[in-house]
């Protein structure tokens, strides 16, 4: 049973890794769209630069929280707010909602993979 779990969790842990990596090459691939779409050219490197400063900015806050509250709850929380900001981005109708709606995706990607490495070390 326990073997069972430690291979369900792993795989769940796979899952989210690629879900948040392969993000930064879906977006690059389908910015030239996306422009297009929204107009905006001028603002086209806040899309990525807003993603990277608040995935980086909460990173270290979320391993605090992780500490504290468990791991479980903030890798949980943190998936469903990039999926939530993943959502949002695909709706946006301007540029710079893009923007707001990939800074919200951000604060979730800094839980995704720290806390998936610490995850998989406890295993």
């Amino acid at each position: 049973m326990k073997n069972a779990n430690r291979r369900t969790v792993t795989i769940a842990m796979m899952v989210a890794t690629v879900l948040a990596a392969i993000e930064s090459t879906i977006v690059s691939t389908a910015m030239p769209t996306i422009v297009s779409e929204l107009g905006g050219l001028q603002l086209i490197s806040w899309v990525v630069a807003v993603y990277l400063l608040t995935s980086a900015v909460t990173t270290p806050i979320y391993g605090k929280l992780a500490d504290l509250f468990g791991r479980k709850i903030i890798f949980t929380v943190g998936t469903m707010l990039f999926l939530l900001g993943s959502m949002l981005s695909g709706l946006s109708h301007s540029m710079t909602q893009l923007i707001w709606f990939r800074a919200f995706q951000g604060i979730g990607a800094g839980a995704i993979l720290p806390i998936t490495f610490t995850i998989i070390g406890d295993i």
